[in-house]
């Protein structure tokens, strides 16, 4: 058995990592033996990796490579609902930090621990059900063979671009991507949950089956109430996507942004449309604004809409480009070329030919199109950090639709009345120095102070950031005291915890 007593000393240290945090472990007055985890192994299906075995270098990682130096002391692979059982069991026993990981995409680091990770990836099974068109899929499914399976029978979910990204992660925090304003949001697809406690106990969530619960998992957040193992989603048919595209010089920017808000509040909800601007920290390189749109079905109509908004607009796109897809070809792009087994993160298999990345982000949402004022403002922070040679990226992403047509309090997710959503990150490679990541950090945060006259105040939760002193007003708004109800009835002893965890009531 290659554990001893020694090395579970790091568990200690892990709570009181935790404890600094503002996470307040009981204290752990009697670790693990030898023996007691022999007997958890031994009764356990999936794969407990310790640091000193094969596999536990790549699988320990996040897709964030700023958290590398946060090393658990094991990790359970978790094979079945009897597996996350006995976790759980071992953990509360022995009052250890445990964390759940779908895919392992939490900006702020909060899919990774110093205690026991609990990662969902071999519990990623994906049926359609032909009868009704739904689908079960596995909480450590990832995004690409979401896509890649259902696609292939004509269906397929709203959900993100990110093909690493796992769904546990995203439905529970909202989840957002091109489908939404036709199909809602990622967790209003989902029908049904089912979840382990941290008791064990396991529970049917749905609408009629505790649908407090259920509320609570459609926008309240990963690893709050308890670890789900899969959701059962509503899937669409899918159909050719249309992707248009241009570039204009930043000369033009304030032109392009004031027009591109007014159009976009107009489109039908098959359309979908982003603004996006990525600099590097190449002070010789011209920066650009890109629109972005596309369209699930209606392709002449927006073809249509899109030739006669750059007639309107009166201003010379640097680039351009229209192009019909297929759904499976445009959402699996980052796999152009790859196999399936390799298009994952490198952390997530042995075969995966994708890259991590250090970043970080933040987020803003916004009621209503930002004024002449604010937009000039943005700008501004946009060339000051350009020209002092450092590389950064804002994406503005048109919501309404399917989105806003749920009642703010049918679910979780409280931002539905938002136009925008506003991402801010900086994504740089592997390897960079702590220095410039937390420069990075600071900057994507000051942004929503920049923006603050304009915005709602509220941050979207699956773009975590750290650096939010109000963090639950600006997550969950009023929801907040409900989603603690819920918290101090399925984990009053608080075992599911992160530094921006709910906390129980």
């Amino acid at each position: 058995m290659p554990v001893d007593r020694r090395h579970f000393l790091t568990l200690s240290s892990a709570a009181a990592v935790a404890t600094l945090s503002g996470c307040q472990f009981s204290p752990v007055t009697a670790l693990p033996e030898a023996t007691d985890w022999q007997l958890l192994k031994a009764s356990f299906s999936g794969q407990l990796l310790f640091p000193s075995e094969n596999g536990f270098s790549r699988f320990y990682k996040a897709a964030n490579s700023r958290y590398d130096s946060i090393i658990p002391a094991v990790i359970a692979r978790c094979a079945t609902k009897a597996d996350i059982q006995l976790v759980l069991a071992f953990a509360r026993r022995y009052q250890l930090p445990i964390t759940g990981r779908s895919g392992g995409h939490n900006y702020a680091g909060y899919s990774s621990t110093q205690g026991i990770l609990l990662d969902l990836a071999l519990m990623a099974d994906i049926q359609l059900q032909p009868e009704d068109n739904t689908a079960w899929i596995g909480a450590g499914a990832k995004l690409g063979d979401v896509y890649d399976q259902l696609s292939k029978k004509g269906r397929s979910i709203p959900a993100g671009s990110c093909v690493g990204v796992g769904i546990a992660g995203l439905t529970q925090g909202g989840g957002f991507g091109i489908a939404d304003r036709l199909y809602g949001l990622t967790c209003d697809a989902v029908l049904e949950a089912e979840l382990v406690t941290v008791d064990g106990e396991v529970l049917r969530c749905s609408e009629q089956h505790n649908a407090n619960l259920f509320w609570g998992l459609q926008g309240g957040g990963g690893g709050q109430f308890g670890i789900v193992t899969r959701f059962k989603f509503q899937t669409f048919a899918t159909s050719d996507i249309l992707s248009c595209r241009a570039s204009f010089a930043l000369k033009d920017a304030l032109a392009v942004l004031s027009a591109w808000q007014d159009w976009s509040q107009q489109l039908p909800e098959q359309l979908w449309s982003q603004v996006a601007l990525w600099w590097s920290g190449d002070t010789k390189r011209e920066l650009v604004v890109q629109i972005r749109l596309t369209s699930l079905g209606l392709t002449e109509q927006a073809k249509q809409l899109w030739q006669n908004w750059l007639q309107l607009l009166k201003v010379e796109p640097l680039t351009q480009e229209v192009a019909l897809h297929s759904y499976r070809d445009f959402m699996l792009s980052d796999c152009d070329g790859l196999e399936m087994s390799e298009c994952k993160l490198s952390h997530q298999s042995e075969q995966a030919k994708l890259n991590r990345t250090a970043m970080t982000g933040s987020s803003d949402f916004f009621n209503q199109p930002i004024n002449q004022a604010g937009l000039t403002a943005l700008l501004e922070q946009v060339l000051k950090r350009h020209r002092q040679g450092f590389s950064g990226g804002i994406l503005f992403t048109l919501m309404g639709g399917a989105i806003g047509s749920v009642a703010i309090d049918q679910t979780a997710f409280v931002h539905r009345d938002a136009v925008f959503c506003a991402q801010y990150m900086v994504s740089y490679p592997v390897g960079t120095d702590e220095t410039s990541l937390k420069n990075a950090a600071l900057w994507v945060n000051q942004m929503r102070t920049v923006m603050r006259p304009y915005s709602t105040g509220g941050a979207y939760l699956n773009y975590t950031d750290a650096l939010l002193k109000n963090w639950p007003d600006a997550y969950y708004a009023g929801h907040y005291s409900k989603l603690q109800q819920l918290k101090g009835r399925y984990d009053p002893q608080w075992l599911l915890r992160f530094a921006q965890g709910i906390t129980p009531a």
